[in-house]
């Protein structure tokens, strides 16, 4: 714990709880006996126990550590076998598959079930289906799986139910980055006119048949989904406020000096429906304030390096416009807060920051009343919407689903993508 408090080092998703504790080598983390750790923590929080139940929070081997071995490396995992979870790892073959077996040491009785499990993987989601059509998987690893709605309920159709969806809570933000560090999107009134112009309910329809909940910045959890659906530029294009918008975002973009548009780009990783959703925010911006922009489709290692370009102070990057995502550790306003919207978080690679936000999650973070901590995120997220200050556009909150074979048992849809993930409880029954 004191290796994931280190303030020095990137919190990961694994010392998310130490933004509630002293610095851990300070009295934040202290060592009882050989079975109890005590946190001290800087006030109350809500949020706390939830980081610290995740599974990423693993306990990790010193001695390897000490000897400077990167656990990072399946290689390293596998010759050391380094693990404490519930499988250990036996084969890495990388793009391809991985395989554990169960993990006689592990600290649960009678835990896991299972003796053995091969993960494949398949990047191409007509593969994928084809092999829960065919019987040659039992379920997926998790609900990201890059199979659309439709493709996932194909399966089920096509098992005749022997293969089941089972959606997540909405827990995934999708939405459009932008460099605040760039004209024209440094200009508030572009980036008001963008939100305005989005047709978020196309978008929905288009990309996830939809299955996806309303674009409210904090996920339902300060303003409802049904508040949020009456805002503007989230209210419908097809009703009168909905035409009023697009009124709205060509005058503010003429204001900003581009009654014509401009020319842009945007970047996308190589995974998931990143390139659904951005043709559809490519053109809808086209079609609406004349805003043109190619589309460049990368790996993973080559748009963190771009992205991560735009970070130093003084420097803007390369990239403009990006459609990008990622799904809630927790379900917690602080942990939007924490992946998007302070300095520093890992979808925030401008590092923009706002006093205004600072001020709020602070003052949110440490109230234990309910109502009263969903009143000062209601203010935050007014504020987000607004885009007098900010980077970024929630299009909208994925509902990931999970394909699981009518013959496994135990399984519960989890909460949000990063849960559920240990399979300790599953079983075969055939």
């Amino acid at each position: 714990m004191q290796r994931y408090g280190d303030l020095e080092s990137s919190p990961g998703r694994s010392g998310l709880w130490r933004n509630y504790t002293e610095p851990a080598n300070e009295g934040g983390v202290l060592q009882i006996d050989d079975f109890t750790l005590q946190f001290q923590l800087q006030s109350p929080s809500a949020a706390f126990i939830k980081y610290l139940a995740l599974d990423y929070v693993k306990v990790l081997p010193k001695h390897l550590l000490e000897r400077g071995i990167d656990l990072k490396l399946a290689e390293n995992i596998i010759d050391f076998q380094s693990g404490s979870g519930p499988f250990v790892l036996d084969e890495y073959i990388r793009g391809n598959l991985y395989r554990v077996s169960r993990n006689p040491n592990y600290f649960k009785e009678g835990r896991p079930f299972f003796d053995s499990i091969d993960h494949i993987i398949f990047t191409e989601a007509n593969v994928a289906a084809a092999a829960f059509i065919t019987g040659q998987i039992d379920m997926s690893n998790s609900g990201f799986t890059n199979l659309s709605p439709i493709q996932s309920l194909q399966v089920e159709r096509r098992t005749n139910g022997a293969s089941r969806v089972v959606g997540t809570s909405p827990s995934t933000n999708w939405g459009l980055m932008m460099n605040v560090e760039k004209q024209p999107f440094d200009d508030a009134r572009v980036r008001q006119a963008i939100q305005l112009a989005i047709d978020y309910q196309q978008w929905n329809d288009m990309v996830f048949d939809g299955t996806s909940a309303m674009g409210c910045p904090f996920m339902g959890l300060a303003h409802s989904f049904e508040e949020c659906a009456n805002w503007p530029g989230l209210r419908p294009k097809d009703t009168p406020g909905g035409q009023e918008d697009l009124a709205i975002a060509r005058e503010l973009m003429a204001e900003a000096g581009y009654p014509d548009g401009f020319q842009t780009r945007y970047d996308i990783r190589s995974v998931s429906s990143y390139a659904e959703q951005c043709s559809v925010v490519q053109q809808q911006l086209k079609d609406v304030l004349g805003i043109e922009g190619e589309i460049t489709i990368r790996s993973n290692a080559e748009l963190n390096s771009i992205f991560s370009a735009s970070r130093p102070a003084g420097s803007e990057g390369e990239w403009e416009l990006a459609c990008q995502g990622q799904g809630q550790a927790v379900s917690d306003v602080d942990e939007i807060i924490g992946n998007f919207y302070l300095k520093g978080a890992s979808r925030n690679y401008t590092d923009w920051e706002s006093r205004f936000g600072n001020t709020k999650f602070e003052e949110q973070k440490v109230e234990i009343d309910p109502a009263k901590r969903r009143e000062i995120n209601k203010e935050l997220e007014l504020f987000l919407y607004s885009q007098r200050d900010n980077h970024w556009i929630t299009l909208g909150w994925g509902v990931f689903m999970w394909i699981v074979s009518e013959d496994i048992r135990g399984f519960n849809a989890p909460q949000t993508l990063h849960s559920n993930l240990k399979h300790e409880d599953l079983w075969l029954d055939r």
